[in-house]
């Protein structure tokens, strides 16, 4: 199947803004740059950091928990005035993971207001989710939740806010509507945004390739490169979090020595000194 053929059998879209709450930390406002300063001293022997020669690393987040399918139960239309369509896309890292098994709904206040739906995987691997949500006229300011199981992760995606029902709205057909459903994974419940600088002083320059990684102990909790804004995600604001970076003009991996602080603040700006 393709989009197309879909959205002719839907219909018309009119335009929506589908307000989710998407935050999984709490905010204190964008930080300054703040200076990674790496001295003798720490957990490597012989300086700041340590150098292993190697092949490109392959880090990941583990995103997967231990939860069960939910029991969604499926509202009666006749209990309901009217319905709105949204069609979910998938975001990209969440794809690799998605099978048959996969469910996705939605709540409004608690109570499932769509039929639990199962994907649609189209002829370029993207996947999509149709949901047709039941509403009457006064579902106004109502919180509503837009809930994905993974069946592969074990793993329970719950995004929420405050947001108005749309009698016989269409939304996400037109027009691609792909919401951070990571934003919602319990596993993490404090997530940051990352940016990492070099200095000039480098001791090597910056390619395509790198990669920095974010670590606590020996989990991976974030991947990016440098300049580009990346999530990192934590069980809690108390973690203590740790660098690593692969050159591939070095052909090896770095790892920083001191600990990064973030606390609770949303974005962090970070220049890494070998």
């Amino acid at each position: 199947m393709n989009k197309k053929s879909l959205a002719i059998l839907m219909g018309s879209v009119s335009l929506f803004c589908l307000l989710l709450s998407v935050c999984g930390c709490s905010s204190s406002g964008d930080d300054p740059a703040a200076e990674l300063t790496n001295q003798p001293g720490g957990n490597s022997a012989g300086g700041p950091s340590t150098f292993v020669a190697g092949e490109k690393p392959v880090w990941s987040v583990d995103f997967s928990g231990t939860e069960p399918s939910p029991s969604w139960v499926a509202p009666n239309p006749a209990d309901y005035e009217s319905s709105m369509i949204i069609m979910v896309k998938l975001q990209d890292e969440l794809v690799r993971y998605s099978t048959d098994e996969d469910r996705m709904t939605v709540l409004i206040d608690d109570e499932c207001r769509a039929i639990p739906s199962r994907r649609i995987v189209y002829d370029d691997g993207t996947v999509y989710f149709v949901l047709n949500i039941q509403g009457n006229h006064n579902d106004r300011d109502v919180r509503f939740s837009l809930c994905y199981y993974c069946a592969a992760l074990h793993q329970l995606f719950t995004i929420t806010g405050q947001e108005t029902f749309v009698t016989e709205l269409t939304y996400g057909v037109d027009e691609d509507f792909e919401p951070s459903m990571l934003k919602g994974c319990k596993r993490y419940p404090v997530q940051n945004t990352l940016t990492v600088s070099m200095p000039p002083s480098a001791p090597f320059t910056s390619a395509e390739g790198d990669l920095v990684g974010v670590f606590v102990g020996d989990q991976c909790r974030g991947v990016g490169s440098v300049g580009k804004a990346f999530t990192v995600y934590r069980t809690s604001a108390q973690e203590s979090l740790q660098l690593r970076y692969y050159s591939t003009q070095q052909k090896g991996t770095y790892t920083l020595s001191q600990a990064v602080a973030i606390g609770e603040t949303e974005k962090k700006e970070i220049t890494i000194n070998f």
